[in-house]
C-alpha cells in the first residue's frame, strides 16, 4: 500500500485551502502557509493600536486628520488581509466602521471599533473547524485503489465501498469501515458462489452459500492447483464470517480501529485471491 498521502491540488491560490479543495486532505504547512503572516500581522497591529489607545487617549480627532494616522492605515490593512484569507465578515465589519466616520472621532469610539473587530475575527474564525487526521491513517484516505486497481477491474461495483472503508478507517470511525468492508464481502461471496455454479448465490445467506461452495470445491480434483486455490480461498471466507459479519449484524456492536484495521487486510485478501480464480 502506497505510504504517501494523496492531497488534491490547491487551483487558486488566492481561495483558502480548505474552500478551493473540500473534504480533501490539507497539511499543515498548506493551512499555515496561506494564513499564517495575515494572522500574525492582523494581530499585532490592532494590539498595538489597542495597546496605545488604552495608554494614551485624546479626546477627539477629525475626520481628516484621522485618515492621515497610523490607526486608519491599520484599518485598511486589517481590511484588506481578511478578505483575503476569506474572512469577509469581518472584513464588512472594519468596512462599515471606516464608513461611518463622519466628523470628529473620539479615542474611546475608537477602541470599541478595534475591539469590535477583533472579536469579530474570532467568532469568524470559531465558524470554522478542523479535522486532525494521524499521518498514519492518511494512506486509506480517499483510495481508489485501497485494495489494487486488479480489484477495481474485476470488481466494480466494490469501488465505492472500498473507498469509503478506507475513508472510513482514516476518520477514525472502525465500525463504519467494517460495515462497508462487509458489503464489498458480500459481492465476493455472491461472485464466488456464482464462480462454481452455487444456485441463487444473490439471495442465499453467507453460510448457505459457504456450504454450497465447500460442496462444489469438494467435487473438483483433489490435486488440482485450482482447487488448492479455491480451497485457500473459502476458508479466509470462513475466517471472516466467523470473526465478523455474524456480529456487524447486530446494532449495539461497536468496532476498534485495530480491529477494522485487520479486517481490512482480510476482506482485501479474499478479494485479491478471488480476482486470481474467477
Amino acid at each position: 500500500m502506497n505510504a504517501t498521502p494523496r492531497f488534491k491540488p490547491i487551483l487558486d491560490s488566492s481561495i483558502p485551502p480548505w474552500i478551493s479543495s473540500r473534504y480533501s486532505l490539507l497539511t499543515w504547512w498548506e493551512m499555515e502557509n496561506f494564513s499564517a503572516a495575515e494572522f500574525y500581522e492582523f494581530g499585532s497591529r490592532l494590539g498595538s493600536a489597542r495597546k496605545n489607545l488604552e495608554s494614551s487617549f485624546e479626546s477627539k480627532i477629525s475626520k481628516e486628520s484621522w485618515r492621515k494616522t497610523e490607526g486608519y492605515k491599520t484599518f485598511k490593512r486589517v481590511k484588506e488581509q481578511c478578505e483575503a484569507i476569506g474572512l469577509q465578515f469581518s472584513a464588512l465589519c472594519v468596512k462599515e466602521f471606516l464608513r461611518s466616520v463622519k466628523g470628529d472621532l473620539s479615542s474611546k469610539r475608537l477602541l470599541q471599533a478595534i475591539i469590535e473587530t477583533e472579536n469579530t475575527i474570532r467568532r469568524e474564525m470559531d465558524g470554522v473547524s478542523f479535522f486532525y487526521m494521524p499521518y498514519d491513517q492518511t494512506k486509506y484516505y480517499d483510495r481508489s485503489d485501497l485494495f489494487g486497481k486488479k480489484i477495481n477491474t474485476r470488481f466494480p461495483k466494490v469501488q465505492f465501498d472500498m473507498v469509503e472503508a478506507g475513508n472510513c478507517f482514516a476518520m477514525g470511525r472502525g465500525t463504519a469501515c467494517v460495515f462497508h468492508l462487509m458489503r464489498i464481502m458480500e459481492v465476493g461471496v455472491q461472485e464466488f458462489g456464482i464462480a462454481l455454479g452455487v444456485t441463487l448465490a444473490g439471495q442465499k445467506n453467507w453460510h448457505n452459500i459457504l456450504e454450497e461452495v465447500n460442496k462444489a470445491i469438494k467435487a473438483l480434483p483433489s490435486k488440482g492447483p485450482k482447487t488448492v486455490e479455491l480451497s485457500q480461498a473459502s476458508a479466509n471466507l470462513y475466517s471472516v464470517k466467523l470473526a465478523w459479519r455474524n456480529e456487524v449484524m447486530h446494532p449495539n456492536d461497536k468496532y476498534t480501529l485495530e480491529e477494522a484495521k485487520n479486517l481490512i487486510g482480510q476482506v482485501s485478501l479474499f478479494m485479491k485471491q478471488l480476482a486470481e480464480i474467477i
